[in-house]
């Protein structure tokens, strides 16, 4: 069994171990120490990363009581080594863990949701609950976890006697044998847990709900605590000033700004459409009639005016083709008719110059791997 220091004080960033045992396993090297302050991945919350006489730990996980210390290097046995948590990955667990259990305890007291899933991720914390919210619901439940962590009150971790868990009543996901660690806040929540926390609420700063969606028949949040949330609203704040620059609005009005750019853009859209359609007309205005293929190019203009365009040029004839020449091999096409399958010219093209697409029989488009001029003398022959 290996002596867990981070039970002991979660707090421990660096100590010394004796190597117990290291073996090479698929090009990396297992180590069991006497003892250890790396948390292994566990309960949601991924394992700590640090050193161990200067060798990176990649991994950490246990299996039987015994923590496994995944390394890029060997250790050699009998050794003792001074080991180095990178403290800012761990602490930041242990404020996002903290803050998900008065989140949850939080929800429970108001909903009497359950928590049925935990994820610590490298972008977001998740918790699912297994029923719905509103969006009334979830800023409550925010603003309660937040008053908590305010009150800086104490988070309490022990591992209780059976008698006493017998008559403890905790939350937890699943059925639990043996000797189980309850994490504690005071009238706020008590559950089992095997992750580290903070030792005062007050040391998770505060927490934000910064999305949310239905999950399962429940909702999931993603939710960020202290630093994580911090540098999330940085950014954000960094991006608001930067649209309200751009848009010359004052940060808060910047929503009303895009939705009048939205709107102007729509309008100026539907005019370009009207103003495409009606150039496409008139380019083939002056086009005879006639029983075969007519071909155009149009180099540079975009899928919409060269499917304008075809479907035009298809009123004057058998079939159209219209192409646009993208690259030194590589050529946009689209092939439109009212009389016959569009689809029996592009096959040909398509079989001729490695082409890519489809469509359906009045128009298909696609991609020839040619030059424009090939696909013109390919028409001609026709």
């Amino acid at each position: 069994m290996t002596r867990k220091l981070y039970y002991e004080d979660p707090y421990i960033s660096e100590f010394d171990a004796e190597v117990v045992s290291c073996e090479e396993k698929n090009g990396r090297y297992i180590a069991v120490f006497d003892r250890t302050a790396f948390f292994p991945t566990g309960g949601g919350q991924e394992h700590d990363t640090g050193t161990a006489d200067g060798i990176t730990v990649c991994d950490v996980y246990e299996k039987d009581g015994v923590v496994f210390h995944e390394l890029n290097a060997p250790l050699t046995e009998g050794k003792t080594v001074f080991c180095r948590l990178d403290f800012d990955r761990r602490f930041s667990f242990m404020q996002n863990h903290s803050g998900e259990h008065i989140l949850s305890g939080t929800v429970h007291r108001m909903l009497g949701y359950n928590n049925v899933g935990f994820h610590m991720g490298s972008d977001f914390v998740t918790v699912d609950f297994d029923g719905p919210m509103t969006e009334d619901q979830i800023l409550e439940a925010e603003e309660k976890t937040n008053d908590v962590i305010f009150s800086n009150a104490d988070i309490l971790t022990y591992f209780p006697p059976q008698k006493e868990l017998d008559s403890l009543d905790y939350r937890s996901k699943k059925e639990l044998s043996g000797a189980v660690r309850i994490v504690e806040i005071p009238s706020v929540d008590i559950c089992a847990c095997c992750g580290t926390h903070v030792k005062k609420t007050g040391e998770i700063g505060f927490l934000k709900v910064v999305e949310h969606m239905n999950y399962k028949g429940g909702v999931r949040l993603f939710i960020l605590s202290g630093k994580r949330a911090l540098e999330d609203y940085r950014k954000k704040n960094r991006e608001l000033y930067r649209i309200s620059t751009m848009l010359s609005k004052k940060p808060f009005q910047t929503a009303d700004g895009v939705e009048k750019l939205i709107e102007d853009l729509s309008q100026k859209k539907y005019e370009y459409s009207l103003l495409s359609k009606k150039y496409a007309e008139n380019t083939v205005n002056n086009t005879a009639e006639t029983d075969g293929i007519l071909f155009f190019r149009n180099d540079g203009a975009d899928s919409d005016f060269l499917r304008l365009l075809a479907l035009s040029a298809s009123k004057k004839c058998r079939t159209a083709v219209v192409c646009s020449q993208d690259g030194d091999n590589s050529v946009r096409c689209v092939v439109a008719s009212e009389k016959t399958d569009a689809r029996t010219v592009f096959k040909a093209l398509g079989d001729t110059f490695s082409g890519k697409g489809g469509g359906k029989e009045a128009l298909c488009q696609g991609m020839l791997h040619t030059s424009a001029d090939k696909i013109a003398d390919f028409i001609a022959k026709l």
